[in-house]
């Protein structure tokens, strides 16, 4: 594969014939994800991956990682928050969005770091009074980058990889949540 094959670790061709293939055949771009999250007592879990569905097509996927809270939150403070990982979805999307884009566009990255914060009123998630919103009060996030591209080809980067994060967009769009309980 030459070096214009591959700009910034991403397979260029590769994304190039994903794009063609999805445009002949839609149905191939949809993609279904899953977590099981399974309780370990008190403020902590362990989540898996499930296997991603990928335009029909099963992809096992071997992965897992804990949840807790810190002590202040009555947790043990042994793995992040559900919203530092919520936020790292969103910064990791955006991230990919980026490194995609700019490579793509035939751009350089010599670094790109996304930091991303999110602020919570506790009052909310305690039930404490009726006026506290439960749901983050905003998500910011500062991008870091450097490379061969002009500020404004960096802006236009930025702005395609946010409006074109899932995860950035399902928060920003509010995306609908539904469930069931089973009771056994």
């Amino acid at each position: 594969m030459s070096s214009d094959a591959v700009r910034n670790g991403v397979d260029v061709t590769a994304l190039n014939s994903a794009r063609e293939g999805i445009t002949e055949s839609p149905e191939s771009g949809i993609a279904e994800y899953g977590v099981n999250v399974e309780w370990n007592g008190g403020t902590s879990a362990q989540a898996r991956a499930l296997p991603i569905t990928l335009g029909g097509e099963k992809v096992d996927r071997d992965f897992s990682w804990k949840v807790d809270e810190p002590t202040q939150l009555l947790g043990k403070n042994s793995a992040p928050t559900p919203q530092e990982y919520l936020l790292s979805g969103v910064g990791a999307c955006i991230m990919v969005g980026f490194a995609v884009g700019a490579s793509a566009k035939g751009v350089k990255l010599d670094r790109l770091n996304v930091e991303i914060f999110g602020q919570l009123d506790l009052s909310g998630f305690l039930a404490l009074n009726d006026t506290s919103p439960v749901e983050l009060a905003e998500v910011r996030y500062v991008i870091h980058v450097s490379g061969d591209a002009s500020e404004e080809e960096f802006r236009e980067l930025e702005k395609k990889a946010v409006e074109l994060s899932p995860n950035a967009m399902s928060i920003a769009n509010k995306v609908r949540l539904s469930g069931d309980l089973t009771i056994s």
